[in-house]
């Protein structure tokens, strides 16, 4: 075994030599690799999404305390969704402790304005493609591994609906939908088709929510143009407002634990030195002073390595566009219980309605389609969009796809005429974290990753759990752009890590699994040195 393990090893090695060889002579790689190793800030004026008009909580928009807090038990740097299920899980999990220990006090920096970066600005889905999501997974970790990553991915949907509702955050428009994959090539339908057979064998529970549907049938009952499709794929998703999801749970935390938790925005992170002599020896400065902090917990997604060096060519963003757009006349009503994706050969797009009619709300909102995706139209085919951190700026070519995209899969006549003329009601960028091994990055970070060591004195630090956790840097963030499907979970872990909770049996509650989190997180996820170290964007080219 231990030779053909070495020959597997030795040829793997290879190809990733002529890779690397044929990327070094290619201007577009190299041009790629320049972009990854100058990471930046968040620039300070993105394009507004739709997501963020009309806040629900106007007051939250660029929420930030009179002066900055001196000190925190814990720091998150980040208030997208995997944020903002930190903070949860740190609040909820500690409101029980015994009087002889204090609470923790939770500091969350942002930035920019609240939620502005990949959560306020993707397409809406809650999305599992278990078919494909299982094969890839399969063919990297075996079949029992991949069915634990695959159960990680099933439990979003549930778990975020069902939390929106127990919580009353109906301003997220949470839902349960019927989401269809529209392949438009011959042979990634048959590949499609041995994906979701596999599936029903291997994973039967899985399986039997998935339906398949030959060109005809699919394109009558769907109401799709069959020169632009093979087949399609039918099977449970989900929808929501992900920034009014978040806002709307930073608005119940603030009321609940405004004692111990603030948000500030417009207030980036900018450094985060060491510096001993007390139990909080992480400091992070920001352009209105500094704060002492037990634990610094990234969750910024795609600028982590801003501040994780060790990071750098890691974790990236890769920029994607969106658009909100009016449906056409001839599109059958479905209230928002509908949501599609456009896959070919290469690239997809993706779509999902809000519920309503358009211009029935007093805001004139409802009913849009929100349109995104269309990465590989851009003049480097999609290359020249990864390490882009810019989201004030937008691809001519893929925007072009994106305004024109809708009346050719639906069928000109099925599809109508615009309203009052128009189609795009806004159009903008987001910058998704992805990693070079396309998994999260989960859990504490080593030394040699932030390049911080800290010596830890029992007894000397503050906060929960001061005997068990010492002070560390932890992350969630590199969802590749999955973040509604893994960004809660992940989360979830880290909060319950900080907290020294992580072996501990959980009964499950809103928003929180049974079981330790072991039992639920894959151990794939976790971020060590290791597996840092050892992943190359080289093989991105190999893995999407």
């Amino acid at each position: 075994m231990g030779g053909i393990a070495s020959t597997l090893r030795t040829s793997y090695l290879n190809i990733r030599v002529v890779l690397a060889d044929l990327a070094t002579a290619n201007k577009d790689f190299n041009a790629l690799l320049t972009r990854l190793n100058n990471p930046i800030l968040p620039i300070p004026n993105p394009s507004t999404s739709y997501w963020q008009q009309h806040p629900p909580f106007p007051e939250l928009v660029d929420i930030k305390s009179p002066a900055l807090p001196s000190s925190a038990d814990i720091v998150i740097i980040g208030s997208g969704i995997s944020g903002a299920s930190i903070a949860y899980t740190l609040l909820t999990q500690t409101q029980d402790q015994s009087a002889t220990r204090e609470p923790c006090r939770v500091v969350l920096f942002e930035a920019r304005n609240i939620c502005s970066g990949a959560t306020g600005r993707n397409g809406g889905h809650i999305k599992c493609a278990t078919y494909a999501d299982y094969a890839s997974f399969k063919s990297r970790f075996g079949r029992e591994r991949a069915r634990k990553m695959l159960e990680f991915e099933r439990r979003a949907l549930p778990l975020l609906v069902g939390f929106a509702e127990t919580e009353g955050l109906a301003r997220a428009e949470a839902r349960e939908v019927e989401t269809v994959d529209v392949i438009t090539d011959a042979g990634m339908w048959e590949k499609t088709k041995e994906m979701v057979r596999d599936l029903k064998v291997d994973v039967p529970d899985a399986g039997e929510e998935v339906e398949v549907f030959e060109r005809e049938l699919g394109c009558e009952k769907f109401g799709l143009d069959p020169g632009q499709c093979y087949g399609v794929v039918r099977y449970r998703a989900g929808a929501l407002w992900p920034y009014r999801f978040v806002t709307s749970l930073y608005a119940r935390l603030l009321s609940e634990f405004g004692s111990r938790f603030s948000i500030e925005t417009n207030t980036p992170a900018t450094g985060i030195e060491t510096r001993e002599g007390s139990g909080m020896p992480f400091v992070v400065s920001t352009p209105r002073g500094e704060i002492r902090a037990s634990h610094v917990i990234h969750a910024t997604d795609a600028s982590v390595a801003n501040l994780v060096p060790g990071t750098i060519a890691k974790i990236f963003p890769m920029r994607g566009h969106m658009t909100a757009q009016t449906p056409g006349d001839g599109l059958p009503y479905l209230d928002g219980s509908r949501s599609w994706s456009i896959m070919g050969r290469r690239g997809f797009d993706y779509i999902t309605q809000r519920p309503g009619r358009p211009g029935d709300s007093e805001d004139g909102l409802g009913g849009e389609l929100m349109v995104g995706g269309g990465v590989v139209q851009s003049p480097g085919q999609g290359i020249d969009e990864f390490g882009v951190w810019r989201d004030d700026q937008m691809s001519g070519p893929i925007s072009a796809y994106l305004d024109g995209i809708m009346p050719v899969i639906f069928g000109r006549e099925r599809w109508g005429q615009d309203s009052h003329g128009t189609r795009i009601k806004q159009a903008w960028t987001g910058c998704m974290g992805f990693t070079a091994d396309l998994l999260p990055y989960v859990g504490k970070l080593e030394p040699g990753l932030t390049g911080r060591g800290v010596t830890y004195r029992p007894g000397s630090a503050t906060g929960v759990e001061q005997d068990q956790v010492p002070p560390g840097e932890w992350i969630s963030a590199g969802f590749n752009g999955e973040g509604m499907v893994l960004a809660w979970l992940c989360g979830v872990a880290v909060g319950l890590m900080a907290l020294g909770l992580d072996d501990k049996k959980h009964d499950g509650c809103v928003g929180i699994p049974p079981g330790t989190v072991k039992d639920w997180l894959p151990e794939e996820f976790i971020c060590s040195k290791r597996r840092v170290d050892r992943s190359d964007v080289t093989e991105l080219g190999l893995l999407l």
